[in-house]
């Protein structure tokens, strides 16, 4: 991340030929546009020459299509690798509202704030191409970015000469700050009416990145102010406990702006008035069924607020997620075979969950977390029968126990942490097989022999 420069303007696109390609993106074709689902296509325009990456798979072009634009951060580490899982998530919930997913590169520096004015106009230049092309309706334009991205949306692309955008919203993370205090084009009335939201973490602040002098939360802070001051009345900022500048789940977050925003016919209701079908309806997401009960007996948003919709997770699972009121990010899960129960990603139990890959890897939890007898806790989760046990003590952190293997069995026949103490480990390789060690010792798993062995230190 690099603060902005702001350069003298560069000289505009045509207007003409900016207006006729953003008019003729409104009309709805049958036959397939040109450049759909390509990655790597060069787009060259003001002098910059770089790539873009275009997802549509799952749109139906007899309907209105919008757009999700997504500006990755400084590094491009998401735009450098099309096919990865977050960009194929984002754009499959793009697809679900019937809008594809462009994702322009930035230049060879591999950052959206230097020569920002250039790149802009090169945007703009891209923007009225894939508007064309693609035949969008410009009524459903979603702007989303990470960090330098974020900043090139607020400081650029949103900022100037954006009459283009006739609807839609923006998805800013992690950054978007107007350092100036003032956009820098006046914008119109349909421009003013769209929802630009700034999402930061509580622990986003000077130090989290680089430079250690800049603060996304203090960026997005302005950033919200600025367009707020400009006639922007939906602009906002949601700042999410407990959260730094590398765990942002960038596809949830871009996506349930999506949901909130569009509807998947074509027809995108204004921001602000999406109906409710049920239960509380908190910040835009609706609280449903047994997720929506047990946060309903938990307190309601005395114990936390909502900051996402409810999705499916791993072996038959659903979560929402929500920022709680001690300051905490957590989320509760629900399967059939587990009920609904909380993990708390502020603690280190939660912390070890998410750094493992959530409810794909361990599956939902199966208990709340629990203490221990001598002061520590535990919480089970269950992968489609295969429990896993993260343990947590103040000597040893988080690590994970398998229930389910051969050394995890043994363990536990040996009294679990009253026995030989709490893992200090998880499982890991050996010449021979397996092993684990604990506070009192090691346990090893011979693969060929199949014997399990206990050493106690």
């Amino acid at each position: 991340m690099k603060l902005p420069s702001f350069p003298m303007p560069s000289t505009a696109l045509p207007a003409a030929l900016l207006a006729g390609a953003m008019l003729a993106g409104t009309m709805v074709g049958a036959t397939a546009p040109a450049h759909a689902s390509t990655t790597s296509t060069v787009h060259t325009a003001a002098g910059v020459s770089s790539q873009y990456h275009l997802y549509d798979a799952g749109v139906d072009r007899s309907k209105a299509v919008g757009v999700v634009f997504y500006f990755d951060g400084d590094g491009q580490y998401y735009a450098q690798r099309p096919t990865a899982s977050m960009l194929r998530t984002m754009a499959a919930r793009a697809a679900a509202k019937n809008m594809i997913l462009v994702v322009p590169v930035a230049p060879a520096n591999r950052s959206w704030t230097s020569n920002s004015e250039a790149v802009g106009d090169w945007f703009r230049a891209l923007a009225a191409r894939v508007v064309s092309e693609q035949r969008v309706d410009t009524t459903r334009i979603h702007l989303a970015g990470y960090s330098g991205g974020a900043e090139f949306i607020s400081t650029e692309v949103l900022s100037d000469r954006a009459g283009w955008i006739r609807g839609g919203g923006s998805t800013l993370i992690g950054g978007g700050g107007v350092y100036n205090g003032r956009l820098e084009s006046t914008p119109d009335a349909a421009l003013r009416a769209t929802d630009p939201t700034w999402y930061v973490g509580s622990l986003d602040s000077y130090g989290a990145t680089q430079p250690s002098n800049w603060s996304a939360l203090e960026a997005a802070g302005k950033g919200a102010a600025a367009y707020r001051n400009a006639g922007f009345a939906k602009a906002d900022r949601v700042v999410m406990a407990g959260l730094h500048h590398t765990n942002y789940d960038l596809a949830d977050l871009v996506g349930d702006d999506v949901d909130r925003l569009y509807s998947g016919t074509g027809a995108a209701p204004a921001p602000g008035t999406v109906s409710p079908t049920g239960n509380d309806v908190v910040n835009g997401y609706q609280l449903t069924g047994a997720i929506g009960r047990t946060w309903a007996a938990l307190g309601g948003t005395a114990w936390a607020t909502p900051v996402s919709a409810e999705y499916a997770s791993g072996h038959g699972s659903v979560y929402q997620r929500f920022a709680g009121a001690d300051g905490r990010d957590k989320a509760l899960y629900w399967s059939k075979a587990t009920g609904t129960r909380m993990v708390d990603y502020g603690g280190s139990i939660g912390r070890k969950f998410a750094a493992d890959g959530y409810a794909g890897s361990y599956g939902p939890p199966r208990t709340d977390e629990k203490r221990t007898a001598d002061g520590g806790a535990y919480q089970v989760f269950d992968a489609s029968g295969k429990r896993t046990k993260i343990m947590w003590s103040s000597r040893t952190g988080s690590n994970a126990i398998k229930e389910y293997g051969a050394i995890g069995r043994k363990w536990a026949a040996l009294g679990h942490e009253r026995g030989l103490g709490y893992p200090t480990t998880d499982e890991f390789s050996t010449s021979s097989g397996m092993a684990q060690n604990y506070t009192g010792g090691r346990i090893e798993w011979n693969a060929t022999t199949r014997a399990v062995t206990v050493t106690r230190s």
